[in-house]
């Protein structure tokens, strides 16, 4: 690295010259301890750049804060790109492990932390997509990724830092840090998070849970599942998976839905209801129903 400073519109500036191999826009880069990724590239002249070889200047724009001058340039070791941790979330997603992007937020102060939240809420305008497990000021700690990891949530700090320990445990755990000090590159990287997500068509809003309490015999061969509405509502022929220490065991659709014996149309939280599945599914008393939509 040549030569680095803080420039109030860009934020840590570094200008380097590539010695070995290609910089490419989009890199995620460890430069003398500092990480980043390369949000912006100009060259000499000052004009944008995609990539940069061999012997090439450049100007960079991305990371967390300055390096100091001399630092060597090279791959960022023990964090996943962001495309990696969409890629964990999908995985979660279609094993019914979550239905949402579940987010932690650490950040300096209490004004930074709620901005940052009304800012992410725009993407729950037509429904719940961020949910936000835990929010709060100060450095990342190892109870926040003992939290993410019991959830699958990612962690999200702002002009913060993880503490070693738990940067060592997400490591091991494989939970996501991202820390930043600029709020438009941490909703660029929610944003691109919540779109690839979307392209897959996988994310999902529950609507309703009910704990199946009871079973009774119908018909020949069918059966009841007696419930208790938990959150949300259950309506007559929505999509329902039913839910087993955590795993989906498998997904059908409300047939008929009564309260008593009157054949009613939803059921609501703190209701108790009588469900019958079609096709039928092997519950038992215990599991969850969720009743859900892709988003």
């Amino acid at each position: 690295m040549i030569e680095a400073n803080l420039d109030k519109f860009k934020g840590a500036v570094a200008t380097l010259l590539v010695r070995n191999g290609t910089l490419r826009k989009g890199d995620q880069i460890l430069l003398g301890g500092v990480k980043g990724k390369v949000r912006g590239m100009f060259d000499f002249d000052g004009k944008s750049a995609d990539e940069a070889g061999p012997s090439t200047p450049v100007e960079i724009l991305g990371l967390e804060t300055v390096p100091a001058v001399g630092a060597t340039l090279g791959q960022e070791i023990g964090e996943q790109s962001i495309k990696e941790a969409a890629a964990s979330l999908i995985d979660k997603l279609r094993a019914g492990e979550t239905k949402t992007l579940k987010v932690i937020i650490k950040a300096d102060k209490q004004g930074s932390l709620e901005a940052i939240q009304a800012s992410l809420e725009k993407f729950n305008e037509e429904s719940k997509v961020v949910d936000f497990i835990f929010t709060g000021t100060g450095d990342i700690g190892e109870e926040n990724v003992k939290l993410a990891s019991s959830v699958g949530a990612i962690i999200i700090g702002f002009n913060v830092k993880a503490a070693t320990t738990a940067q060592k445990m997400a490591e091991n755990e494989h939970v996501l840090i991202r820390t930043y000090n600029i709020i438009y590159e941490l909703l660029e990287d929610v944003e691109e998070v919540v779109k690839t997500l979307l392209e897959v068509g996988q994310l999902e809003e529950v609507l309703g849970k009910a704990e199946i309490i009871a079973e009774f015999p119908y018909g020949k061969n069918e059966r009841v599942a007696g419930c208790r509405m938990e959150e949300g509502v259950i309506a007559k022929g929505q999509r329902i998976r039913v839910v087993r220490d955590g795993q989906a065991i498998g997904e059908t659709k409300v047939k008929s839905l009564r309260k008593v014996k009157e054949e009613v149309q939803k059921a609501e939280k703190g209701n108790d209801c009588g469900m019958l599945f079609d096709p039928p599914v092997d519950f038992q008393i215990g599991d969850i129903v969720e009743s859900f939509r892709v988003i």
